[in-house]
């Protein structure tokens, strides 16, 4: 930052590209991991007090002690949340560029 400033960079550029392109890998991890919680309490509150959803279906399946169904609703919200999480590690992939792991990773 100070480097930009030394080399006669304004505030705004600075901001624009400096510290945001250098800060948009963690905001798109934050918003992986917010992702991840977001189900997580989705579907706890659908268990809870929902009367739809595939929360309510797993725990109605609990209840009345059918396991195939108990099994089909852990994996739909497996893959639903998989699902939700590779989509926004492929925008900040598509968003950001010169992020690219080196390797082959």
């Amino acid at each position: 930052m100070i480097d930009a400033r030394s080399l006669g960079s304004t505030r705004t550029a600075m901001l624009l590209e400096v510290i945001v392109p250098g800060a948009a890998p963690n905001i798109v991890t934050g918003l992986v991991i917010g992702m991840g919680t977001s189900w997580f309490c989705l579907v706890t509150a659908e268990m809870i007090s929902g009367q739809f959803g595939i929360g309510y279906f797993t725990w109605e399946s609990y209840t009345l002690q059918n396991y195939p169904e108990i099994i089909v609703g852990m994996v739909v919200i497996g893959l639903l949340g998989m699902a939700s999480s590779a989509l926004l590690k492929a925008a900040g992939e598509a968003l950001l560029p010169w992020n690219k792991k080196e390797g082959g990773r």
